[in-house]
């Protein structure tokens, strides 16, 4: 989660669900409010894309007609809005932070509390008619959505002081540890004054001091780990380029050259890796040094456990890599392409990193301290901010 919105949209998704039972499942109304606002954010921009804060241009465009014509039957349906909503982000962050009683950990099993709704209540700035219109909308009801609903229901509208406030409350309520804190106090001070960025930490080998050593060498650890894992996409690739022209790869003879340079890339980054000290959450360490492990196994068995890994486009018969059915030679993964790095600096999930967002961070630290990062940015009021000048940097 990494702005005030996107958990108040959820909440009042649920809101809605739990308060109208024949409205539909929480997710399916939490999606289609979603849709909604960002429909609401895309008409007032004048279909102007390149906020992060709003989603699906493309299928929401079919919905642009008069103000009220955007009905909850088309909205709800799976292909109205995009596979990846941005309430899914929210499903870890709302009940850990006391917004929601959850009876498991899916969302349809969350239902909103007293602090949740207070929440809303601030975000959409005491607008109690905002509810009672989405609850006219989702049972079918014609609803006009006034200037001042839509300005609510905007992804991209202010948040309220008072609802930055109760949001920085909900955080530090749940954090118990105080490293949620500590990590946003180094965020303030890399976008500290007017700019952003402007004391950039961009090296691993030097603690900032709001973190604790074992924090920090969490954070050190998780890092090193993506490397791994980036460099055993390569590997995969690599195989899979081999295999655009040759039916198999038979693990019983030597490597082809690019295949056992990638190998020795993922070696080298899982090394590194196993030599920090302190990873986390024992069940993830354990999990992810025995990943490491195998990078360092005999050429021959490192592939074959990569494979059985990957286990989609790739399978082994015997001592044999092969393509599965599922395979073309034309999409095939190259080893130069293998992690993904869009032209413009966004992935095709809106909310991922900027590049120059990555630039001020150290390499490869985990996206969730990039999306703390946008969170704190909103509790301070500089998240509209931030953006704009993040897109015209581009």
């Amino acid at each position: 989660m990494w702005f005030i919105r996107q958990a108040a949209l959820a909440l009042l998704g649920i809101q809605i669900a739990q308060d109208r039972a024949s409205a539909g499942s929480r997710i399916e109304v939490a999606n289609a409010i979603e849709a909604l606002a960002c429909l609401v954010g895309y008409s007032s921009r004048g279909w102007e894309r390149g906020d992060l804060r709003l989603r699906g241009p493309r299928k929401l465009s079919r919905q642009a007609g008069g103000d009220w014509d955007w009905p909850y039957s088309a909205l709800r349906e799976r292909g109205a809005y995009v596979s990846q909503p941005m309430r899914m982000s929210c499903v870890d962050a709302l009940p850990a932070f006391g917004l929601v009683d959850a009876r498991g950990a899916r969302f349809n099993s969350f239902s909103i509390n007293a602090r949740g709704r207070q929440l809303t209540n601030a975000v959409f700035a005491g607008h109690f008619s905002l509810p009672n219109a989405l609850d006219h909308w989702v049972r079918g009801s014609r609803t006009k959505f006034t200037p001042d609903l839509r300005t609510q229901l905007d992804p991209t509208s202010v948040v309220s002081e008072n609802a930055r406030k109760l949001m920085a409350e909900a955080i530090v309520l749940s954090d118990k540890t105080g490293r949620l804190q500590d990590a946003m106090a180094w965020l303030r001070g890399i976008d500290a004054n007017s700019g952003f960025g402007t004391t950039p930490q961009i090296h691993w080998h030097q603690k900032p001091h709001q973190f604790t050593p074992e924090h920090w060498q969490d954070l050190r650890a998780g890092a090193a780990m993506m490397q791994a894992r980036e460099a055993a996409i390569r590997v995969i690739a690599a195989v899979e380029t081999h295999l655009v022209d040759n039916r198999r790869l038979d693990l019983t003879r030597d490597l082809p050259t690019a295949i056992a340079a990638a190998l020795a890339g993922w070696r080298e980054k899982s090394q590194h890796f196993l030599d920090l000290d302190g990873h986390g959450p024992e069940a993830a360490a354990a999990e992810a040094r025995a990943f490491c492990r195998e990078a360092l196994a005999p050429d021959e068995d490192a592939i074959f456990l990569l494979v059985r890994r990957e286990n989609h486009m790739l399978r082994t018969t015997g001592r044999l890599v092969e393509a599965t059915p599922a395979w073309r030679a034309e999409t095939a993964m190259r080893i130069n392409d293998a992690v993904e790095t869009p032209a413009d600096g966004v992935d095709a999930v809106s909310d991922a990193p900027l590049r120059a967002e990555r630039a001020v961070l150290p390499p490869f630290i985990s996206v969730r301290m990039v999306h703390l990062r946008r969170l704190t940015l909103d509790l301070d009021g500089r998240l509209g901010d931030f953006i704009a000048a993040e897109g015209q940097a581009r």
